[in-house]
């Protein structure tokens, strides 16, 4: 699994490098919806240290905010030194908008909605296209991409009082879909941000990962007892690599081939979890997926600017730099800033 996040997490960057050679970044971070369910399952049910939902919040909390806030500091900076956009929109904005932006760049809460909120007669409002607002209000955000903390923050919100009854899930599961479904048939669904920003959609997608744990990761372990399962953890792994990475060269149309990777994803998940459990470098390389989502588009603008002044044009040269710098800065985020409150979160979990 932690091979996969950091897959994915590495497709965001891509897509932000405008390369897409994988499945893409809206699908990506779907997945990572997926996958937060499925552990948020597992957590939560299975592990006594989160029983107590005060602690699960604070382990969290430890999780996301210490590296997010690294990043958003040296984002502000920059932004402030760099980019003249980022101080306009602060500039041409009225307080409302302007207040809602400072919470939901230091808190995260929020992010999301800022991508259904515009500027409309120099007044904050509700939009259901932020592209047709008289300012783009994202362009106020210090990383760009963490409205997705924003959706994951709200399942987190839920998740210990609903992931512990499956008659929740599948109530709130039912519902989420039969509201796309809604919004679909209305045209509404069919456009960005309600395809993959709004909340009450893509809750869809985390329950559907925590389903994923309740039932196909049993499934898989009765089935390994009882097989040569070193061999078929290997297959299930490398096809949902090679799923992902060939993704876009796949022709068939849209909505069937993300829901063959989709459903292909929900049950090889387990197995995933399985590898992970039994390998110490896989689980190493997932602790950089978080790092690397949340520092990437820092090191894509300063690698930008510096492929600018040296004059360097080719893409997919750029890209390569990105992936590499991500993966860099990935590192330092980890060993300096999560590492370090490690024994933190450990002591939380004793408790």
């Amino acid at each position: 699994m932690g091979i996969l996040r950091t897959i994915l997490a590495l497709a965001v960057v891509l897509t932000h490098s405008n390369v897409y050679p994988m499945l893409g970044g809206a699908h990506a971070v779907q997945l990572f919806y997926v996958i937060s369910g499925f552990l948020m399952s597992l957590v939560l049910n299975e592990n006594s240290s989160y029983h107590n939902t005060i602690k699960f919040y604070l382990n969290r909390i430890l999780r996301i905010y210490p590296v997010y806030l690294s990043v958003a500091i040296l984002s502000t900076i920059w932004l402030l030194i760099y980019d003249s956009d980022f101080i306009r929109v602060y500039q041409s904005i009225p307080s409302s908008a302007e207040c809602l932006l400072i919470v939901s760049n230091f808190f995260i809460f929020g992010q999301d909605w800022v991508m259904f909120s515009g500027i409309e007669h120099s007044n904050l409002v509700f939009s259901t296209d932020f592209s047709k607002s008289e300012v783009f209000l994202f362009q106020g955000l210090v990383i760009p991409q963490a409205w997705t903390l924003g959706v994951e923050l709200s399942f987190y919100l839920i998740a210990p009082f609903v992931l512990r009854s499956l008659r929740k899930i599948i109530a709130l599961l039912v519902l989420s879909i039969l509201l796309r479904i809604i919004l679909v048939i209305n045209g509404i669904g069919l456009h960005d941000p309600w395809t993959y920003r709004f909340f009450p959609l893509e809750l869809a997608l985390f329950l559907s990962g925590a389903l994923a744990h309740r039932y196909i990761l049993p499934f898989w372990n009765d089935f390994l007892r009882s097989n040569d399962h070193p061999k078929i953890i290997l297959l299930g792994m490398v096809y949902l690599i090679v799923f992902i990475f060939f993704y876009g060269y796949v022709a068939i149309p849209e909505i069937i081939k993300f829901s063959l990777l989709f459903i292909s994803f929900l049950f090889f998940l387990p197995i995933a979890f399985i590898y992970q459990n039994e390998s110490k470098f896989d689980k190493k390389i997932g602790e950089l997926s978080y790092p690397i989502y949340v520092g990437h588009m820092l090191v894509i603008w300063i690698l930008g600017a510096l492929s600018k002044k040296l004059e360097i044009l080719d893409l997919h040269l750029i890209a390569i730099a990105n992936l590499f710098g991500a993966v860099c800065f990935s590192f330092v985020l980890y060993y300096f800033v999560a590492m370090s409150l490690e024994s933190s979160r450990s002591r939380i979990r004793s408790l």
